[in-house]
């Protein structure tokens, strides 16, 4: 499938940035941190409305925040984990087809390092738990964005250079 294709192609109104607050009149900016260590990549795991999902660790960007600011700050609320931001990874975009539910999210993967001895811990009470994935358990889980096939890549080897990953709902 094209990347238009994907657009047009959805399979359940499944909100992709739901620790975001929608904005009704421009795009909010998550970011996230890939971190992969042994085969394995950080994932969190939320609920809302009965539905438990996957993503990468992150959230919204404040007013007058850096990305990478606003990318340790998470780490450090939702897992006490402090981390080095690295490059920019990948570029998301999640727009909502429901024209009542009005949300835009510019979601911005970006590599992250954190020492191999610390394990995280939720410390937020959106997350459920966290853990590290392979491949394999990445295929079988709800990761949102709908990003798993790029993420099942990066436990291999991360892009030498930002991908964008066009529209996902």
């Amino acid at each position: 499938m094209t990347g238009d294709q994907e657009a047009d192609h959805i399979d359940a109104p499944r909100d992709p940035a739901p620790d975001v607050t929608a904005s009704p009149d421009k795009p909010t900016i998550r970011v996230a941190g890939l971190l992969v260590h042994e085969g394995r990549m950080l994932m969190v795991e939320q609920g809302r409305a009965g539905e438990r999902y996957w993503l990468l660790p992150g959230g919204g960007v404040r007013f007058g925040e850096t990305l990478s600011d606003a990318l340790r700050r998470e780490f450090s609320e939702e897992l006490r984990l402090r981390v080095g931001v690295s490059k920019l990874l990948a570029i998301v975009e999640s727009v909502s087809p429901d024209p009542e539910y009005r949300k835009h999210v510019v979601h911005l993967v970006f590599e992250v390092s954190a020492p191999h001895d610390v394990a995280p811990e939720p410390h937020d009470p959106k997350v459920l738990s966290a853990a590290f994935l392979d491949e394999l358990q990445l295929q079988r889980i709800d990761v949102r964005p709908p990003i798993t096939e790029f993420l099942s890549s990066c436990v291999r080897e991360l892009p030498s250079s930002p991908q964008y990953l066009g529209r996902r709902w």
